[in-house]
């Protein structure tokens, strides 16, 4: 039994005209007569009480006409579906983001997707950029907001945000009086870092350019995540190179300070699976593109 079985005997059903139907069909009339009849052998049961005047559903046609219009209304929405899903309009995104990812630009971009694409679930994940990498080799994510390097060949990425280092500090720290910083005012000096075990090489440049003055500031806590890390530079507990983003942020106790020229900026990548052909993945990471081209020419246009 098909599809078109149920579409030719609904028709029938619908006008008890075999006539009629199969106008509607676009049938020649013995054609359909042929075809519900077919389907009668095959169900092994009788549709159709058939007179030269009228035509009336059997008992059994009447409990078949309920479940085929069921199993149509079903399957014209499992072709919408399968439509919508190849657009990109339907299914599920997996994303995994580092917490200082999450931007103004994150933001917009999450905004703009649900706006045009509301029937497909996002899912976030708060991760560390290794274990990012981790999950998008494994297939537990659709992408991943992280920093550099990626490193694996299986995996593409492009880059959605370049921002300056900053120094965070206390308030009372002596190096937030002094009008400018040099690298060798960081000797003997204790670092809040992430722990080495989630931060990705974050500190690599900021410890070469102080090894390159002579300073040697130390670790004097860990943290697993950016915001404890700002809330114990706050409490006093050290000093750290952060991204800009955070600068907007409000907290007793917490001063930014510019850090010495040299370094590059801070990267974050958008990285997913080389060669996936999901149409979500596609749209979320046109998306992407179009917000941080728009995000760029504003920020030139306010220079």
């Amino acid at each position: 039994m098909e599809l078109r079985h149920l579409r030719y005997f609904m028709a029938v059903a619908e006008t008890l005209n075999f006539r009629r139907a199969a106008e509607q069909l676009h049938l020649a009339q013995p054609a359909l007569s042929s075809q519900v009849k077919a389907l009668e052998e095959h169900l092994g049961v009788k549709l159709f009480e058939r007179t030269t005047r009228v035509v009336r559903l059997t008992q059994a046609g009447r409990v078949f006409r309920d479940d085929a219009r069921k199993l149509l209304v079903s399957a014209a929405q499992a072709e919408q579906r399968a439509k919508r899903a190849d657009q990109g309009l339907v299914g599920s995104l997996r994303i995994g983001v580092i917490s200082a990812a999450a931007t103004p630009l994150l933001a917009d971009v999450l905004r703009r997707f649900h706006q045009k694409f509301p029937g497909v679930q996002l899912v976030l994940f708060d991760l560390t950029s290794t274990e990012q990498l981790h999950q998008l080799r494994v297939g537990e994510l659709d992408a991943g907001l992280l920093r550099p390097p990626v490193g694996f060949p299986e995996l593409d990425y492009k880059t959605i945000e370049e921002s300056t280092q900053i120094l965070a500090l206390p308030a009372n720290h002596q190096l937030a009086r002094k009008r400018r910083i040099e690298w060798k005012d960081f000797h003997g000096e204790g670092l809040v870092m992430i722990h080495p075990s989630r931060q990705h090489r974050y500190y690599d440049t900021f410890l070469a350019a102080c090894g390159e003055a002579g300073a040697k500031p130390f670790p004097a806590q860990y943290a697993h995540d950016i915001q404890t890390k700002l809330w114990l530079i706050s409490a006093g507990f050290g000093i750290a190179p952060t991204s800009v983003t955070f600068a907007e942020m409000k907290r007793p106790g917490l001063a930014f300070r510019p850090l010495p020229p040299g370094l590059p900026p801070v990267q974050t990548i958008l990285a997913w699976r080389r060669g996936e052909d999901s149409p979500a993945l596609k749209q979320f990471l046109l998306c992407f593109k179009t917000v941080s081209l728009e995000a760029n020419r504003n920020n030139r246009a306010s220079i």
